[in-house]
């Protein structure tokens, strides 16, 4: 088969971007190459390309997923405050990794890269260092060829390895592997996924933050929990060249700029509208934030975080319990999880002016003229239907109380 007829090479806007392709190639003629919003999308060198199609055989786009099945649902909560405060939500991605790592395992996440201005799966193998991929990170992580065959050579060096990431990331992942993959060795997590905004636009907020502090952000928490799990904050924090010590910003999310974008939908790759691994990426362990907790049990202290744990296998399953002496917990349904996080099952819509927001910044208007166009206000509809759900979440106590 020619390199024309290759369907790697007209995915186009269907590709999520999870590297699996160029790590699989056999002949490394497909390497991963930005466009002009930062995404990365898979290039062949049509003159090494031999068409064995093993970049097809692992694509999450061109191969349908079988659904994932929930063996067990359940909300759950680290007991460590030290552990909920270095975490985005309830703490169990870093037990788990901990149990790995003491295990002699490896794990395998999304780590800030290039002075925050980007984010990259790494490996990590000692305790030390798991902080680098704890807390959530708004941006599309690079997994490269090299990470890929990190997990590899890992398990079959004999060793665990816990990967975390996205939904499309996991089945790139799973599919790669092949047979090595279905080894004991290997637990795979994927988080609730949004979607993933355009790298191009996060690097340059970093720039302009920068330039606007004179200072240099060597770290960022995007769900910094200094006013609490519900009013989380992006915390940014600064480095000078002249002064060793460093400073901090810290916004909350409702009013920081790109994180108003995000959750509009104004810069999400093209793929995550019609997402091709909602809920049938093969991961043991999906985890994410359970919004609309509070509601839902109001007697349980969430101000730290809660996090909703849904094991698709029975090594998810057997994965959590190893870590449940360390929780508080207790059994939801899907119905529960869905209530706060709809984009478990389904693909969010575009921003209504995205097509006009993309092309504004690949033309090289910058943040500040972007900042100055868009402000990404809430609809009315938004802004009552988020009046609403606060109402019903300081209702919920009261009315539970009086039905003791």
């Amino acid at each position: 088969m020619s390199y024309d007829e290759m369907k790697i090479s007209k995915l186009g806007d269907a590709c999520c971007g999870c590297g699996a392709c160029a790590a699989k190639c056999p002949k490394s003629c497909i390497s991963m190459q930005e466009d002009k919003f930062g995404f990365l999308s898979p290039v062949i060198d049509a003159g090494a390309c031999v068409g064995c199609h093993a970049c097809e055989s692992v694509c999450p786009a061109l191969i349908a997923s079988k659904g994932d099945e929930a063996l067990e649902i359940r909300w759950a909560k680290g007991r460590s405050i030290e552990l909920l405060e270095a975490s985005s939500s309830g703490g169990i991605f870093g037990l788990l990794a901990e149990s790995v790592i003491a295990d002699g395992g490896v794990v395998c996440g999304a780590a800030w890269a290039d002075g925050c201005r980007r984010v990259e799966h790494v490996l990590v193998e000692d305790a030390a260092s798991l902080d680098r991929v704890m807390r959530s990170k708004y941006v599309q992580s690079r997994v490269g060829r090299e990470v890929y065959a990190g997990v590899r050579d890992a398990i079959r060096s004999g060793r665990r390895v816990l990967f975390a990431g996205t939904a499309c990331q996991v089945a790139g992942l799973k599919r790669y592997l092949g047979k090595t993959g279905e080894s004991g060795l290997l637990l795979t997590l994927d988080v609730i996924c949004h979607g993933v905004p355009a790298p191009r636009l996060w690097s340059e907020w970093i720039d302009y933050k920068n330039a606007f502090h004179c200072s240099n952000v060597c770290d960022v928490n995007m769900r910094s929990k200094t006013a609490g799990w519900l009013s989380y904050s992006a915390m940014y924090e600064y480095i000078a060249e002249k002064d060793p010590s460093s400073s901090c910003e810290s916004t909350i999310f409702s009013q920081d700029w790109f994180m108003k974008a995000f959750l509009a939908n104004a810069s999400l790759r093209p793929s995550c509208f019609v997402c091709p691994a909602k809920r049938g990426c093969g991961s043991d362990i999906t985890l994410g934030d359970f919004w609309g907790f509070q509601g839902i049990h109001p007697e349980v202290d969430y101000s730290k975080g809660i996090s909703a744990v849904i094991c698709n296998t029975e090594k998810g399953v057997a994965a959590f319990e190893t870590v449940a002496d360390l929780v508080d917990c207790g059994d939801a349904t899907i119905e529960q999880v869905l209530g706060g996080n709809p984009s478990l099952v389904k693909s969010v819509a575009p921003y209504e002016r995205r097509e006009e927001f993309m092309g504004d910044l690949a033309s090289g208007m910058g943040i500040e003229g972007l900042m100055s166009k868009y402000d990404f206000r809430p609809s009315l509809g938004q802004r009552l239907h988020n009046k609403l759900a606060l109402i019903k979440c300081h209702l919920a106590k009261p009315i539970k109380a009086l039905l003791r």
